[in-house]
């Protein structure tokens, strides 16, 4: 197995978080579940297959699978969604800022939340078969991580005034877990509800109000993975809520399972949170 990180060329690093490059042979993992369920957590993806296809479902492990593209987009989402692994997986992924993907792709994100698999021949044609065949062909992991660079930079749209709002929004919403009054941001940045609303729609594919849950709630998964025997009313303060039954509604919709359950039982599933693996203790081989 392995899981390999790495930062994007310094033009790129304003809208990428970071490269993950993956190679698990399942039949060799017999230990690993070959289901995860994906949490959301902010950022869209970009993932590029060169070995296995893997498959998807929006309603549960135990609903029929639809099989991805070799190049797809994973947009912004708001509820959980199940993967599933077969064979030998190899591939690239991006993990793109909140905001990283609209400064490639001069399109509305909201069209594209709660997608999990959009064919990027569609958006960017044949150069997508291109690049796969150069990874293909590559001799090394830093060989691909080149020419990904190379084909992003091409792509870089010119810088547009607004995404200073949205960017700093976001810095805000992370320093504070999510807990932070909007109301008194937007007076601070001299715009609108309606106006913030709308630049994020637009460019994040979330609204403020949207964004910040789900890094509450995703915070609320970093507690658990600390520590197993927090109280859900200790929790629920910990993750900015006031009412511990607002939060376990909130928690589930965007887990699929209420914390309690999280908490109390283990599962044959796989769950990816922050865009890492989380479990409640975390074996060496999951580790990445």
């Amino acid at each position: 197995m392995k899981a390999c990180i790495y930062k994007p060329c310094d033009a790129l690093s304003a809208c990428i978080d970071n490269y993950m490059i993956v190679d698990i042979d399942w039949k060799q993992i017999a230990s690993m579940p070959t289901v995860w369920r994906l949490i959301p957590f902010g950022q869209a993806s970009m993932l590029f297959l060169f070995g296995d296809p893997h498959s998807y479902s929006l309603t549960g492990a135990a609903e029929s699978m639809q099989q991805t593209s070799r190049a797809f987009l994973v947009g912004q989402l708001t509820k959980p969604i199940w993967l599933q692994f077969t064979g030998h997986t190899r591939l690239l992924k991006i993990q793109f800022k909140p905001s990283g993907i609209r400064q490639l792709l001069p399109l509305n994100m909201e069209e594209f939340t709660n997608v999990p698999s959009i064919d990027l021949e569609a958006v960017w044609g044949a150069s997508v078969h291109h690049l796969l065949e150069q990874f293909h062909s590559a001799a090394t992991d830093e060989a691909c991580i080149a020419c990904l660079d190379q084909f992003l930079q091409k792509r870089l749209l010119p810088h547009n005034d607004s995404t200073a709002y949205v960017a700093y929004t976001i810095e805000q919403l992370h320093r504070q877990n999510g807990n932070m009054n909007l109301q008194s941001l937007e007076r601070k940045l001299g715009i609108t509800n309606r106006h913030l609303e709308r630049l994020f729609r637009n460019r994040v594919g979330l609204t403020p109000k949207e964004l910040s849950k789900i890094i509450r709630l995703n915070h609320a998964f970093s507690c658990i993975e600390k520590n197993p025997a927090m109280s859900l009313t200790s929790l629920s303060y910990e993750s900015g809520y006031y009412d511990q039954a607002h939060f376990s509604k909130d928690f589930k919709k965007i887990a699929g399972v209420s914390p309690s359950k999280l908490i109390a039982q283990t599962s044959s599933e796989l769950f990816v949170t922050h865009g890492k693996c989380f479990v409640k203790k975390m074996p060496a081989v999951y580790a990445n």
